[in-house]
């Protein structure tokens, strides 16, 4: 009777954790933002402008955006995480470092 009860312990404890990580799952793949939504944060803090480069690299479940952009005489390189939060801003005026 001991070894049945431990044994329901057991599973009750892993039916647990792999609900965690369903639910963890779901909620990722819930918040995480795609490329037209990163697009738009990244025109929103250049205030508008011109995107001249767009790269999307893989981090495991989600995306991380980086964008080179052109406002008139300034130029801005954003580098957004995959939940929408900019992670590197770098913003200048004259000549753009990245041509």
């Amino acid at each position: 009777m001991n070894n049945m009860s431990a044994k329901k312990i057991v599973g009750i404890i892993i039916g647990a954790v792999v609900a965690i990580c369903i639910i963890a799952l779901i909620v990722i793949m819930t918040l995480k933002i795609d490329s037209l939504e990163a697009q738009n944060i990244a025109l929103q803090k250049s205030n508008g402008g011109e995107i001249i480069s767009e790269e999307i690299s893989n981090e495991g479940l989600w995306n991380e955006y980086s964008y080179k952009i052109i406002n008139g005489d300034r130029w801005y390189d954003i580098e957004i995480d995959g939940f929408g939060n900019i992670t590197d801003l770098e913003t200048g005026s004259g000549q753009y470092p990245f041509y």
